[in-house]
């Protein structure tokens, strides 16, 4: 079932499944090292993806800006990777944002392996390759 909330709308249980795919997914399966529970969750949308057992199945955040919304912490978890729920998370992500943004650039800081992904759903490369915590990234605009 899919889920669309503002922090605090967010039921403990709810927290708990998606600090726990963020950090199995980000800290543990990338092998990474940084603080991943942070500040910008409070002024987020989050938009997830959960199983009947109440585990996130995918999962981003929709960081509202001055002059556009950004997309972060895009997981899905390794058990669903290949299904299509990563475009499926996208699309409706982006549905979310034309209705709730109008007119706004949606930007993400895409890992570099992903932009294919990013691109078929009309993404483009707007910037030179950086790192984020050793991982190769780009930043990508939809228009």
């Amino acid at each position: 079932m899919w889920y669309l909330k503002n922090y605090d709308e967010l039921t403990k249980e709810e927290i708990v499944a998606i600090y726990k795919a963020r950090i199995e997914i980000f800290i543990v399966g990338q092998d990474l090292n940084y603080q991943e529970i942070d500040d910008t969750d409070k002024k987020s949308r989050h938009l997830f993806e959960m199983n009947d057992v109440h585990e996130v199945i995918s999962y981003l955040r929709i960081i509202p800006e001055k002059d556009k919304v950004r997309l972060g912490r895009v997981l899905i978890d390794k058990r669903y990777q290949g299904q299509g729920k990563g475009r499926a998370l996208l699309e409706r992500a982006k549905e979310v944002c034309k209705e709730w943004f109008i007119d706004t650039i949606i930007e993400v800081h895409a890992q570099a392996h992903l932009v294919k992904l990013y691109e078929s759903l009309g993404f483009e490369v707007v910037s030179e390759p950086y790192d984020i915590v050793g991982v190769s990234h780009v930043t990508m605009e939809l228009y």
